[in-house]
């Protein structure tokens, strides 16, 4: 088999849509060239520390925030673009503090 043919074989099974994968690494990359990853990671640490110090679960700080476990879950994966909304809302949940600001 030559290398066109092997080529053009292949190209048969070649999908035009995206995988999940690929979007989930492209999103991986965009936020990283944004910086915004690093806030992101720490922040599911954060929360997941506090999770385990108050012997929470998923369910019960989905409960306390209105959402569900699997928004939960994607959070603790630490590569969530976090609203401030939902910054405060976990705050409010876990009653810890994660954003220290200071206004003039």
């Amino acid at each position: 088999m030559t290398q066109e043919e092997a080529i053009a074989r292949l190209s048969r099974y070649q999908s035009d849509e995206s995988s999940e994968w690929m979007v989930a690494e492209e999103k991986i990359r965009y936020a990283k060239e944004k910086g915004w990853l690093q806030y992101s990671r720490k922040i599911a640490i954060k929360v997941a520390v506090a999770m385990k110090q108050q012997g929470l679960s998923r369910q019960n700080v989905a409960d306390r925030m209105g959402c569900t476990p699997q928004y939960i879950s994607k959070l603790l994966k630490g590569t969530e673009n976090l609203s401030l909304e939902t910054i405060c809302k976990l705050e409010d949940a876990l009653n810890i503090s994660i954003l220290q600001y200071e206004f003039a």
